[in-house]
């Protein structure tokens, strides 16, 4: 069968954010990220990259408050275009696995698009701050993407000491282990790859 174009626009607005994505699943991790936030727009850029997935992101944030707000809202926005642009997710190969080094670090992260949201974050940051952002917001990030996208995540950090290397290699694995699941298995492309015959969440 043929299979759609996998992209979506997604406008969440609210009185502490203000955010426009468009994602296509099916890119080459082109990417046009602006949060207010540097290493946080850094970190949006490594889960493009690396997943392959084409992203245009706009947040307008108030970061007068504190990067909480943008940071979470970012994860429920991207969660969500990612639903949506996955459809009923007839196709995919569903599940993924990875383990990212980083220099010093080593990061697993298992996904399941299995349409029930679920976090397991076992993941602990050296420093309370990094680039005057509170680095247990991260947690929130993951958390919202997984919720708003209907993801069940699971991600650890093994070991390491840096803090910018683990953050960082939790978005890396995440886009690893994200890109695996939402390619298409070549021997599966007419299937929903569940016993159910659904993967939206709701039965």
């Amino acid at each position: 069968m043929k299979h759609s174009n996998r992209v979506s626009t997604v406008i969440r607005n609210t009185n502490e954010t203000k955010i426009n994505i468009k994602v296509n699943l099916d890119g080459k991790g082109i990417n046009s990220i602006s949060t207010g936030l540097p290493f946080f727009d850094h970190m949006l850029e490594q889960l493009s990259k690396h997943s392959l997935i084409d992203l245009e992101l706009e947040c307008i944030g108030d970061l007068k408050v504190d990067a909480h707000h943008t940071i979470e809202d970012c994860g429920w926005a991207l969660g969500n275009a990612i639903k949506e642009a996955l459809g009923d997710k007839r196709g995919i190969k569903r599940y993924s696995f990875n383990y990212l080094p980083m220099d010093e670090c080593l990061t697993r992260c298992c996904i399941d698009i299995s349409g029930r949201p679920w976090l397991i974050w076992n993941v602990f940051l050296p420093n309370v701050l990094i680039k005057n952002i509170e680095t247990e917001i991260f947690r929130e990030f993951f958390q919202a993407f997984s919720q708003s996208g209907g993801f069940t995540l699971h991600i650890e950090n093994l070991y390491g000491t840096n803090t910018h290397h683990i953050i960082e290699s939790c978005f890396k694995a995440l886009a690893i282990s994200l890109r695996n699941a939402i390619n298409f298995d070549l021997d599966n492309l007419d299937n929903i790859p569940s016993t159910k015959g659904t993967l939206l969440g709701n039965s």
